[in-house]
């Protein structure tokens, strides 16, 4: 009953974060969720509170990180395109690990205003699922 109340939480509070950031095309910080759903990846713009599930503390600027919260048998990696060139320069996952499980955050200072794409993907293995992604600036 403990977990199936915990998942509800996270569940709602990963809605709540979504519905809160998705209608902004270039948010500033936002989650964004996977395809078909099983988890999200988060884009940290600037230093903040952490927003995932059970990490309170602070999110460094610049910064991605990859929660799963169904176990499904599949992973969420988080992939960062800076300057949207098709170069992918960062990545998170949660490979590995069971969910639910949010990644460390990876970070590194860029230029105010860069663009950015947050590639958030289902993984298994080598299968990449779906990969869905949104935009964003440093």
């Amino acid at each position: 009953m403990r977990a199936k109340i915990r998942t509800a939480g996270v569940l709602l509070g990963t809605l709540a974060l979504v519905v809160t950031t998705t209608g902004v095309a270039n948010a500033a910080s936002f989650s964004y969720g996977a395809y078909e759903g099983g988890g999200y990846g988060l884009w940290q713009q600037d230093p903040g509170d952490d927003p995932r599930p059970f990490h309170g503390g602070t999110a460094p600027g610049d910064a991605i990180a990859a929660c799963d919260i169904e176990a499904d048998g599949w992973g969420i990696e988080v992939r960062l395109d800076i300057r949207r060139d098709g170069d992918i320069d960062r990545v998170v996952s949660t490979r590995g690990h069971a969910a639910e499980y949010c990644s460390g955050w990876a970070s590194g200072d860029l230029s105010e205003g860069t663009p950015v794409r947050v590639w958030v993907v289902k993984v298994n293995g080598n299968t990449d699922y779906h990969p869905v992604y949104k935009d964003g600036t440093a």
